[in-house]
């Protein structure tokens, strides 16, 4: 069965989408020598402005799916996931649910008058849990019946923290969504860490905020990465990082390259592989 990890925070710009893209891109990369489903990642872009889809299937970004993700959150019965998924551009063994960007405002604002608005991505994933050895959601910047979605649907949850005083604002209201979804929906959610984000060292406020950080979350903030030109210009390029500063020689044990950036992923995938139970390469 998949393990599903939800990439979240109520705030906006804290590299959310950054960090589901190359999340996704670097589990690929690792679990690629793997047999069959044990290889294989899916993305789930559940923000309307699914710039994680355009990082790693921009080939097809401008074709029309007449059935897409927001079909499967709003119609009853939903239609057939698998039909919709397709291969990403850059990694034979990573895939997404193709995404419309009217269509999901849309059904964000249908989701909260239809019956159990609040597990349709679960009940619409439930159905390739067994074809994936993980799932990746990224999410919009606040709370809505997405987010939600999101949250019923994951395992486990990464929150992504911008190292400045607005960056951690947001995170006690993010910390009663989960608890809430807890209560209600799926008590065994657990938080995988703090992910301190668009770190820049040398200024003052983001040594402070990372003292901050590791003071109240202790063993869960995950290792920094850092504000790089490598992440903007992937980005801006349509890939991930790794696909944007390869390595000389790329394998399953060797996907970073000089490049910081993948250093710093490298190293968060590590541990993820690490925490969810699989055997993590270095």
């Amino acid at each position: 069965m998949a393990i599903t990890i939800t990439i979240a925070n109520e705030k906006g710009g804290v590299g959310k989408t950054t960090t589901a893209v190359n999340l996704a891109a670097g589990l690929a990369l690792r679990l690629v020598d793997e047999p069959a489903t044990r290889s294989r990642v899916l993305l789930v872009d559940m923000d309307p402005q699914v710039h994680a889809l355009l990082a790693i299937g921009y080939d097809k970004h401008q074709m029309s799916f007449p059935v897409s993700l927001a079909t499967l959150l709003t119609e009853t019965p939903p239609p057939s996931i698998q039909r919709l998924i397709q291969r990403s551009e850059y990694h034979p063994n990573l895939f997404y649910v193709p995404s419309d960007r009217a269509a999901m405002i849309r059904a964000a604002r249908e989701l909260p008058s239809l019956m159990a608005n609040e597990t349709r991505l679960l009940r619409a994933l439930s159905a390739v849990q067994s074809e994936y050895a993980y799932i990746v959601i990224d999410t919009p910047p606040n709370t809505g019946d997405l987010l939600i979605n999101a949250l019923v649907a994951a395992d486990q949850v990464i929150v992504p923290v911008e190292t400045s005083y607005l960056g951690v604002s947001g995170l006690i209201e993010l910390q009663r969504t989960i608890e809430q979804v807890q209560t209600h929906f799926k008590p065994d959610l657990k938080i995988m860490g703090y992910l301190p984000t668009l770190c820049e060292e040398q200024r003052s406020e983001a040594q402070e905020i990372l003292a901050e950080l590791q003071s109240r979350y202790k063993q869960m903030i995950l290792p920094p990465i850092h504000k790089a030109s490598d992440l903007a210009y992937a980005h801006s390029s349509h890939m991930d990082v790794f696909t944007y500063r390869p390595p000389r020689i790329r394998s399953a044990d060797n996907i970073a390259s000089s490049s910081r950036a993948t250093r710093e992923y490298a190293s968060l995938i590590d541990i993820v592989l690490m925490k969810t139970g699989t055997n993590g390469r270095t």
